[in-house]
């Protein structure tokens, strides 16, 4: 089986990161070939772990996402990879690969597209229901990563009950083993003048619209002085949120460390986790921490709801005071923080990734009888 996965890029983000954790262990499968297919490579993080395990990556030479061009040289690269399987992500990846794969007369491969999000900036706007509808009908498969993103994706496709037989939720996965067993640092190591005593948030995010990290930031100005914010991840909106902090008047206990490889580390030093995101596909970094055996605190929103409530705690989304009531309702009570911390350990071991890998492969097999 010949398998090619489109995405826009391996730049911070789920969607990439993900990439980057499960095209080995399918590639791993007797009789399995997997490559991946870059529509740039500008900011790439997540591509090194794929080549160093001998994945074919390439780029298509315009390195703009947003090209129309990219429909012609999508339509001959698949043509001469004799692909079986097509495995797309993200926008406009999507619109790219469903008019490359309907312009081509060697369309013996089967399209798969992976749904993200419960919510983008599209949905915003009437007239791209009508455009996502005619894209979207040319794959054979559409996997939504939450019961939550696949119930809105169908509502925004208007999808008729008897016309669902396509779409299918597939949660992501992460390598549980690999956070749980991961070595902490010492608290010092990020600044010298933090001890053992400081509590440390994190928050593992790309700075966008969706994250949400001015939350955190504001309630940072109502929590005791030996409180710190460790937040990780780069995007456009990190400059606002450095801004922020300093207006606030808690830039010394706020520190944005950018791109990490060493998140699992860093998740197995700090004292909790903090999703303050406005939407969710499904939440990964909430995982990730579950699985560090951290105590998760997250915005109470589609997408993350499924995946913290009832193992970590959820809160108002954009509702800084909430957050600080929370937050203080564990970092103050060891004994409450200990249960949710093993409540979440126990929930992180239903999102292993190689569930994922199982049930992707099992889909690939299924789609390439019909």
């Amino acid at each position: 089986m010949k398998i090619l996965h489109i995405i826009s890029g391996l730049g911070s983000g789920g969607a990439q990161k993900l990439i980057e954790e499960t095209v080995p262990l399918i590639n791993d499968y007797p009789n399995v070939e997997v490559e991946v297919l870059l529509l740039n490579d500008r900011n790439n993080v997540f591509d090194k772990k794929l080549k160093n395990s001998g994945i074919k990556v390439e780029v298509i030479p315009y390195r703009n996402p947003r090209s129309p061009l990219n429909i012609f040289y999508i339509k001959k690269y698949l043509n001469n990879g004799k692909y079986d399987i097509v495995h797309v992500h993200l926008f406009p990846t999507n619109y790219w690969v469903s008019l490359a794969s309907k312009l081509s007369f060697k369309n013996n491969h089967k399209l798969i597209f992976t749904e993200h999000s419960t919510h983008n900036i599209r949905r915003e706007k009437w007239y791209f229901k009508y455009i996502d509808a005619f894209i979207y009908s040319n794959y054979d498969k559409v996997i939504s990563i939450s019961e939550k993103t696949q119930e809105n994706l169908l509502t925004w496709l208007k999808i008729p009950n008897n016309k669902t037989n396509k779409f299918i939720v597939i949660e992501n996965g992460i390598n549980v083993r690999r956070f749980f067993e991961a070595t902490p640092y010492e608290k010092s190591e990020f600044n010298g003048n933090l001890n053992k005593d400081n509590k440390l948030l994190c928050m593992v995010g790309r700075f966008g619209k969706q994250k949400d990290q001015s939350t955190i930031i504001k309630a940072m100005k109502k929590l005791p002085d030996d409180s710190h914010l460790i937040l990780i991840g780069e995007g456009e909106l990190k400059q606002k949120n450095e801004k922020l902090a300093k207006e606030l008047g808690v830039r010394s206990r706020v520190h944005f460390l950018g791109v990490r490889n060493d998140v699992e580390k860093i998740l197995k030093t700090v004292d909790l986790i903090i999703l303050s995101s406005h939407w969710e596909g499904f939440g990964l970094a909430a995982v990730e921490g579950m699985a560090a055996e951290k105590p998760v605190i997250a915005s109470n929103v589609a997408g993350l709801r499924e995946v913290v409530k009832g193992a970590g705690i959820l809160f108002e989304k954009g509702n800084s005071d909430d957050l600080v009531e929370k937050i203080n309702m564990l970092i103050n009570n060891r004994e409450n923080k200990k249960y949710i911390s093993s409540l979440c350990s126990k929930r992180a071991n239903q999102y292993d990734i190689n569930n994922m890998v199982e049930k992707y492969l099992n889909l690939y097999i299924e789609v390439l009888k019909v």
